[in-house]
């Protein structure tokens, strides 16, 4: 899929001689960070045992992990697309939108993975959840306000103000769980779709 999409960008490229859109892979190197993150963890045998390394780069990923949602939104970019390639770009953009979000669905899976070393299920119940709303919540803080993952290290004080200030408006409550819940469904389904075939 990735080359696939790698592809239609250059085919692109080529017919219209311009490079708009080429932002897609930088926005997919952004999604794949926090999956190849989580895999690390997975692949290292003393997880368990080093909670403050576990613990760390748990939080590295999360604060990536809204970048392989957020890339569902760059599909607004579809109305600066010309008439005659409206549809070529819609489905070049719906391509890597559909490559990202799987990478982050299948992130969530990977951290369940650990998750379930450290808590119980009915704790997974809880902690999915509000792993997603998080998600829809960072979602906002890039497409709305435009902050970056790299925004709490360059620029911590301005962002905990204006989190502090977003959480509590109707608007950015009511993205980020509308959000959530579009990833937590597609989570959902996926380990239906998954069990079903373990079965």
């Amino acid at each position: 899929m990735v080359i696939y999409c790698l592809s239609l960008l250059i085919v692109r490229a080529k017919i219209t001689q311009n490079i708009f859109l080429f932002f897609l892979i930088w926005n997919l190197f952004l999604a794949l960070i926090p999956y190849l993150l989580i895999i690390y963890l997975r692949i290292q045998d003393d997880f368990r045992k080093n909670k403050i390394k576990t613990y760390l780069i748990i939080a590295i990923w999360l604060a990536f992990l809204p970048n392989s949602f957020y890339i569902i939104t760059d599909l607004v970019h579809i109305f600066q697309s010309h008439p005659s390639t409206f549809w070529f770009d819609l489905t070049l953009i719906s391509s890597f939108a559909f490559v990202g979000f799987f990478i982050g669905i299948q992130s969530i899976f990977e951290f369940e993975k650990i998750a379930m070393t450290f808590y119980n299920e009915k704790m997974l119940l809880i902690i999915i959840p509000i792993l997603c709303f998080l998600c829809g919540f960072g979602v906002y803080l890039g497409r709305i306000l435009r902050y970056n993952s790299w925004d709490i290290i360059s620029n911590p004080k301005q962002l905990v103000i204006d989190i502090g200030l977003q959480l509590i408006t109707a608007k950015t409550i009511l993205f980020s769980v509308h959000f959530g819940i579009f990833i937590y469904l597609f989570y959902t389904s996926k380990k239906i779709i998954f069990n079903t075939k373990s079965n």
